[in-house]
Order: structure tokens, then C-alpha cells, then sequence
């Protein structure tokens, strides 16, 4: 994405899970930044623009690849979510008469039908105003998707731990 909303404050969390066991420092994590991620998705698709629905059904939450998770900086342990549009599907192109000639089978294109125009209206144009939607979306569920994270991860863990019959 062009652009980004961390939210900071949970320090005090991550000290926390570092504190624990490595078999219960991830899988809490995730599921507590997963619902926090969920409630800033809503409130997007709440606000995108609707002319067939199409758009809001496209933002989605998806947690970030281990790549990029190195990348982001989250070290390891870490996890790292995001809130955007979902992007096009790379194809490879079919053993066909017409991709032999041409040069391109098994080379890759993407896929039309994804929501591309998004960041026009997420951005502007020099032609066309922006019309934000994740943005003030991100900017209104924040603190609160922030508690979820906190309450959730805390949650999450204290079901594992009495699975395990640690508390």
C-alpha cells in the first residue's frame, strides 16, 4: 500500500509474549491482530464508494509473508497484518497455439477483475478529487482496534494455557 497506519501502544503486550513460551507466542498474536485488523475491514468497507459493491468486497485483512515481515522490521515473532485492497492474480499463460506464437507460454499476467482503480479513488488524480475510504477508516478503528488486539491476544492466550493445564 502507498500508505500506511501503524498503531503503536502495545508495548506492554509485546513484552509480555516475549515473556512466554515459544510455543504460545505466535498463534495468540495473530489471532488478536486478526480481529483487531477485521474491525478497521469493516468500517473500510463501510465507507468505500458503492456503485456495484464490487470494491468493498475486495479489502480484506491478510497477514503479511515472512519476507516482508523481515522486511517491515517486526523481528522475529513478530507479526505483521494489513489492511488493503486485494490485488490481481498472477496467471501463467496456457500452452495454446496463438501463446506459442506470440512468445508467452508460461510467462505470467495478471489477471484482470480485481478493484485496480482503488487507488484512484483512495489517492486522487490530477483529474478526480480523493475520496479516502481506508485512511479515515484506519484513522477512526484505530484505538479501538488496538484494545480488540490486546484483549483478544490475551484471551487467546489464557485458553491455551488452561488447554494445557498451566493456570
Amino acid at each position: 500500500m502507498a500508505e500506511s497506519v501503524r498503531v503503536d501502544g502495545l508495548e506492554g503486550l509485546l513484552q509480555s509474549l516475549r515473556q512466554l513460551p515459544k510455543e504460545l507466542q505466535g498463534k495468540p498474536l495473530q489471532t488478536g491482530m486478526r480481529k483487531g485488523g477485521n474491525l478497521i475491514r469493516d468500517e473500510a468497507r463501510r465507507r468505500a464508494p458503492r456503485a456495484s459493491g464490487f470494491l468493498a468486497q475486495q479489502i480484506i485483512v491478510r497477514r503479511a509473508a515472512a519476507k516482508d515481515r523481515r522486511k517491515a522490521g517486526v523481528g522475529a515473532g513478530g507479526e505483521y497484518f494489513t489492511v488493503g485492497v486485494r490485488t490481481g492474480k498472477k496467471v501463467k499463460y496456457a500452452n495454446t497455439k496463438r501463446n506459442r506464437r506470440q512468445g508467452r507460454v508460461g510467462k505470467l499476467y495478471e489477471q484482470s477483475g480485481w478493484a485496480h482503480y482503488w487507488r484512484f479513488l483512495e489517492f486522487g488524480t490530477k483529474n478526480m478529487r480523493a475520496r479516502p475510504f481506508l485512511t479515515p477508516a484506519a484513522e477512526a478503528r484505530g484505538p479501538q482496534a488496538a484494545q480488540v488486539m490486546i484483549d483478544e491476544t490475551r484471551n487467546a492466550i489464557d485458553k491455551i494455557m488452561k488447554a494445557r493445564g498451566w493456570k
